[in-house]
């Protein structure tokens, strides 16, 4: 990847981080089954894969070609009750994460490489996964 792309995907980064904030705040609704029906539910599952993927970009930044297992950002959401979660303490945790992605801005090794669940990956890769996974769920709500 270039640098023009890596810097493409953080700006798509950093408009939708913008888009999350100007989202009507919503408690969360108990009839909720899908991101799409609810802007609290979208707000968690965006929260759980960030999360997740963070924590394998910064094994990816730590140690040379890791091997990092974690669980799907779904089973994160189930696990850790997000969908009971207030929107405040979701919001707030999104926001410190995604100030941490943004400062890779300035990474010289956003190539770096290791394995997702057995899946080869590399801190852009993921980036762009980030990126484009938000994309679709905040097109819910354009």
């Amino acid at each position: 990847m270039q640098r023009e792309e890596w810097e493409s995907l953080l700006g798509s980064l950093e408009r939708t981080r913008d888009e999350v904030v100007k989202l009507f705040p919503e408690g969360p609704s108990p009839v909720a089954a899908r991101c799409e029906h609810s802007r609290h539910r979208t707000l968690a599952h965006l929260r759980a894969c960030q999360e997740q993927w963070l924590e394998v970009v910064a094994q990816f930044l730590n140690r040379d070609n890791p091997s990092v297992k974690i669980l799907h950002p779904w089973r994160k959401f189930a696990q850790e009750g997000y969908d009971g979660v207030p929107w405040g303490e979701h919001m707030q945790k999104f926001l410190q994460d995604r100030a941490a992605w943004l400062e890779l801005r300035s990474l010289p090794e956003w190539n770096r490489v290791g394995k997702m669940n057995g899946k080869p990956e590399t801190v852009a890769s993921l980036t762009r996964r980030l990126a484009l996974h938000e994309e679709q769920h905040l097109a819910y709500f354009r």
